[in-house]
């Protein structure tokens, strides 16, 4: 018996080996059933995918054989990788490398072997597969074909088994660098909304006390910054969700000529402070309602318009809406929003929606988050809708929006009118004195609530810990509780789930920067009824407030 020499290059060959990370796993179907088939086609009892380290010979796959390994020094395998061809003993009692080998004498009594290289390029062979007999034979043309095919298939599975796990780890990774990131835009939310409620909030309060024009303009800047900063939180949310497919599609019906209005009366008053004009051209019934995601649309919308208005020093911003209605029932909502403000220039344009392009012509200086765009292409492609836009340096920029959608027309339904374009801003009104309890650790968001709360005259008690504030629920009745969710002692849903079972209980809102949807999803189900994120509008509070009237709570 002879033992076979190293390969020149074994050092590479073992690092190739255990590159990929395969030896002492366990069987897998895939190679099973090339063993098998070899067994098949070459008519013999043992076929095996055979890998040398360096003291062994190991099994991937082992049909008609027990064993997982044999030593190195008497394989078969270890002569086979040294050249590049089948490699075949007819007769191992004849064949002075292989007499008197143990595998030979005693069992499993390899007589015959034809091994074929497991080869990663020229150089690098991993094993063979190989094909074993107790007895003398050979192999006939077809059978060594069908053999070097089968050993190409099984250098195919070894890489795409490697490949596979490699996807498999980027996979994980990205997903704990998503779900990291995820975490992360939820924690810095909460930590921007609950300053900006309270900045928001004593903004509100201070402009309705008497003040000089000068101070008021102070109070309205200090206002819109909240408020852009507010936009931006939403946006890095909104986007989040949209690049993670977690968005999900909430298709209602709704009255398109209200949500225009409502758009409308916001960007007139935006456009005159800036002293441009602002028209709103809607060829669409005013008993039109659209079936489709009246959030995402009301997006869309907001974003053209307010880049233009970011952009545009003079002149106009038209936005003009049509509907093309493709049969009874199906149409295209057509968006086009048109400025006079700096153009684009055509090497901006290639890139205008990817995330973070903050595109700033010259003489703006106007910085932005670079989102907005990037929300809309991403909002459209989720509706199966389109955006193009036409642009001259100089002469302004036009965006076009196509979105698929259903349509229906109710005679008699539309509740605005030219007149009436607002939402709703009065106070609601209720049958007797309701006894209200605002519980947050934050003495700024109770600042808040309560002037919000002021003209309705509640009773009102406050409470500074969720241990308290139960305790307070318990003891005392209270139609209204305001429970942030956050607090020391118990927070707000512990509190909630102790009072979902009981029949007289208070309604309950669920105060908090916790906006992120399935945060809100896991608050409401704890039970509450409404949920009031931060920061507080106070026009959402009272419409909250006037359905609770209405019930005769």
């Amino acid at each position: 018996m002879l033992i076979a020499p190293l390969p020149k290059n074994e050092a590479a060959r073992l690092s190739a080996l255990k590159g990929l990370e395969i030896l002492d796993t366990p069987e897998e179907e895939m190679f099973d059933e090339i063993t098998k088939m070899a067994s098949l086609i070459c008519d013999v009892p043992i076929s095996l995918v055979s890998l040398i380290d360096e003291t062994r010979q190991w099994f991937k796959s082992h049909h008609g054989l027990e064993d997982r390994e044999t030593p190195r020094s008497l394989a078969f395998c270890s002569h086979a990788i040294l050249g590049d061809e089948v490699f075949v003993v007819p007769n191992a009692k004849e064949d002075i490398r292989f007499k008197n080998n143990p595998l030979v004498e005693e069992a499993p009594n390899v007589i015959f072997y034809a091994g074929i290289p497991l080869a990663l390029d020229d150089e690098i062979k991993l094993g063979t597969l190989c094909v074993i007999d107790n007895k003398p034979r050979e192999l006939n043309k077809e059978q060594m074909q069908m053999l070097q095919l089968l050993a190409k298939q099984t250098i195919r599975l070894l890489q795409m088994r490697k490949a596979t796990e490699r996807l498999e780890i980027e996979k994980l990774a990205a997903e704990k660098a998503s779900a990291a990131k995820r975490d992360f835009i939820a924690a810095i939310s909460h930590d921007i909304r609950n300053p900006l409620n309270s900045l928001l909030g004593m903004s509100e309060m201070i402009r309705e006390t008497d003040l000089n024009p000068t101070v008021l303009s102070y109070v309205d800047h200090i206002r819109n910054a909240g408020e852009v900063i507010l936009h931006l939180v939403n946006d890095t949310i909104e986007i989040s969700r949209l690049e993670e497919n977690a968005s999900v599609l909430k298709n209602e019906w709704f009255e398109l000529y209200e949500c225009l209005h409502i758009l409308n009366s916001f960007f007139q008053a935006e456009t005159k402070r800036k002293k441009i004009e602002f028209k709103l051209d809607s060829g669409v019934n005013k008993n039109v309602f659209l079936h489709s995601d009246k959030r995402k649309i009301e997006k869309i919308f907001w974003n053209l318009i307010a880049n233009a208005v970011k952009f545009t020093t003079k002149g106009t911003i038209t936005c003009s809406v049509q509907l093309e209605t493709k049969t009874k029932g199906e149409g295209i909502l057509q968006i086009e929003v048109k400025d006079t403000g700096p153009g684009i220039s055509p090497e901006v344009k290639d890139r205008l929606f990817q995330k973070y392009n903050q595109f700033v012509p010259e003489g703006c200086g106007i910085p932005g988050s670079g989102l907005g765009l990037s929300i809309v292409k991403l909002s459209l492609e989720e509706m199966g809708g389109m955006v193009e836009v036409e642009s001259k340096l100089g002469e302004g920029s036009t965006f076009k929006v196509k979105i698929p959608i259903l349509w229906k027309t109710e005679e008699g339904k539309s509740g605005t009118t030219d007149s009436n374009i607002k939402p709703q801003s009065h106070l609601p009104s209720f049958s007797r004195p309701q006894r209200v309890l605002i519980a947050d650790d934050n003495d700024l968001n109770r600042k808040v609530l309560r002037s919000y709360l002021k003209p309705l005259r509640f009773e009102i008690v406050e409470t500074s810990n969720g241990t308290d504030a139960e305790k307070e629920l318990h003891e005392s009745p209270y139609d209204i509780a305001f429970l942030d969710i956050e607090m020391p002692g118990k927070n707000g849903t512990e509190i909630a789930k102790g009072f979902s079972e009981k029949s007289r209980r208070p309604v309950l809102f669920a105060c908090t920067g916790l906006c992120m949807p399935e945060e809100k999803t896991h608050i409401l189900t704890s039970g509450f009824d409404y949920f009031m994120p931060k920061p507080y509008q106070k026009e959402e509070l009272y419409l909250h407030l006037k359905e609770i009237a209405e019930k005769g709570t």
